[in-house]
């Protein structure tokens, strides 16, 4: 049957932004669905790895993404026995030696500027979705459309995927974190310092426009902190003064992990967030969502993406494997509390931070370049053919 669209995209975040521009590339109908009809207030996702930036070139975009960014070369870790040491981004084996700092933002008003609001619904919440032999139907409110596909960009929580009933076998961990940005008096500039302590942890991230983030560890997770508590704890835990007045916005997390067994169901798609989920901490949950976009739009290049829907699920599901373990890895290593294991977690990292061939992987680590499949140019191009599947 003829329909609306191609593709309709629920969610309307950078992942999903980014996939409609790839779309919108390929020539393909698509309209995006976004429930939101205003920005978000506070900076969300802000590390974009240099796979990711290698993905923003086929849209031309990478330079405009670093000239709106802050270049991170350097993270510098500290314990409970002071400075352990840097770990550095400068000689990674590739030509973005960096982590660009972004606010989320910031990259969705890029990628929106770049698709044109024609192109998406905001104010749009989806209510129900139905597939049937030939297309999907898509309702929000009174409004309905269809499409051959639809793809799920819509989140962890992700109605799309309890929709169509895809399990997704998810672990909640019991750490809990407050997060703000603030105007940055810090002196550190452009380099990334995390803290390490016995009475729980502190990391923090350069921004644009004079802002720091400020991430401090909490005992149990709090809806509603008190007011100057991330300035407190940062204060007690580094000496490093923040003031509650310099403080721009302020939200709250309790990291989950989960990966879909499946990331389609017949005509219905999951992408980022809405197909696995991982801690933030690291900054690899959005990156991972990038490498679905560009796998996804190569899928659907070659016309029906339905024979290629299997490769998709296998590579994206093993590279999403990779970076839930990461995160979850660097995570559990910096929220050891206590006298004993932090002293223990100080010789560890003092032993890694001071041998120069780990530093140099440790960077290519979290820089993403050894995610397997980070971007189409490391999966085998024979799998990329529909008779291949």
């Amino acid at each position: 049957m003829n329909t609306d669209f191609d593709v309709i995209i629920v969610g309307g975040g950078p992942v999903g932004l980014l996939l409609a521009c790839l779309l919108k590339k390929l020539g393909l109908r698509l309209r995006v669905l976004e429930k939101r009809t205003q920005p978000i207030a506070h900076s969300a996702a802000i590390g974009i790895t240099p796979p990711s930036l290698q993905i923003l070139k086929k849209l031309g975009l990478t330079q405009e993404f670093i000239n709106s960014g802050l270049k991170v070369r350097d993270c510098f870790v500290h314990g409970q026995s002071g400075k352990l040491g840097c770990m550095s981004f400068r000689d990674i084996p590739d030509e973005h030696s960096f982590i660009l700092a972004l606010p989320q933002v910031t990259t969705i008003a890029i990628l929106q500027n770049h698709l044109g609001a024609e192109w998406i619904e905001t104010g749009c919440e989806v209510r129900e979705v139905q597939q049937h032999a030939g297309h999907c139907v898509v309702r929000a409110g009174q409004r309905e459309w269809t499409a051959r596909h639809v793809i799920a960009c819509d989140g962890w929580r992700s109605p799309v995927r309890q929709w169509i009933g895809m399990k997704a076998p998810a672990r909640t961990y019991d750490l809990h974190f407050v997060m703000g940005d603030f105007i940055d008096r810090s002196g550190f500039g452009d380099e990334a310092h995390l803290f390490f302590t016995a009475s729980g942890s502190v990391e923090s991230f350069p921004l644009p426009c004079g802002q720091r983030r400020w991430i401090v560890q909490t005992d149990t997770h709090l809806d509603q902190p008190p007011q100057g508590l991330v300035s407190e704890l940062t204060r007690q835990r580094t000496g490093i003064d923040v003031p509650l007045a310099d403080q721009v916005n302020e939200s709250v997390f309790t990291p989950r992990r989960f990966n879909c067994e499946r990331y389609y169901d017949g005509r219905i798609i999951l992408c980022g967030d809405a197909a696995h989920g991982m801690s933030p901490i690291g900054g690899q949950g959005m990156n991972t969502g990038f490498a679905d976009a560009e796998f996804l739009a190569e899928i659907f290049s070659h016309g029906d993406p339905s024979p290629l829907l299997p490769a998709y699920d296998r590579f994206r599901r093993k590279a999403a494997k990779a970076a839930i373990f990461r995160a979850e890895w660097g995570m559990w290593l910096g929220t050891w509390h206590g006298l004993m294991p932090s002293m223990l977690r100080d010789l560890i990292l003092r032993f890694l931070l001071g041998r120069e061939s780990i530093v140099k992987r440790m960077g290519s680590f979290y820089a993403m370049l050894t995610i397997p499949f980070n971007t189409l140019q490391r999966v085998p191009q024979a799998s990329l053919k529909p008779h291949a599947v």
